[in-house]
């Protein structure tokens, strides 16, 4: 009884090494999709509040009753989108975010009523994944619109 147990025990030694061998590349790939979807909504979400705060810069700058809104809020809303300040100092929030990636409207959109006007600010990002057996390129384009509350100057 004693030799056909360690005959038992030779003949399975290495099979944990085998199961290993065989499970260990799905599990490299859950922990390469886990990494990459979760860089890709950090970098959604950073970009998304990006955009609003350069809406919110906009629906409080100044614009013409036609609702045109100056050349210089339009370029620092973009600029604010671009690097999180309007004077630009400092690295970009996401890498290889361009200015021609962010639109800003320079004209708001009237609203139902009088005076009412609103402003629109988007990107169109194309992120690119770390690991491309995993995830493609995806274009990621939040827009956000406010309702104009600055100053309305002019006659």
């Amino acid at each position: 009884m004693l030799r056909t147990h360690r005959s038992r025990l030779r003949q399975t030694k290495g099979n944990e090494l085998i199961e290993f061998a065989l499970v260990l590349p799905l599990l490299v790939l859950l922990l390469a999709g886990s990494v990459e979807i979760g860089r890709a909504f950090y970098t959604y979400n950073i970009l998304t509040k990006s955009v609003r705060n350069a809406a919110r810069y906009l629906s409080a700058s100044q614009m013409s009753p036609s609702g045109v809104v100056p050349g210089g809020y339009v370029t620092n809303a973009r600029t604010l989108a671009m690097y999180g300040n309007v004077t630009g100092a400092g690295a970009k929030i996401i890498p290889n975010l361009n200015s021609s990636d962010i639109t800003v409207s320079g004209t708001a959109s009237p609203g139902s009523s009088v005076n009412e006007f609103y402003v629109t600010v988007s990107a169109n990002y194309t992120y690119s994944p770390l690991f491309g057996f995993v995830l493609s390129s995806v274009s990621f384009q939040p827009k956000v619109t406010m309702v104009f509350v600055g100053v309305i100057t002019g006659t």
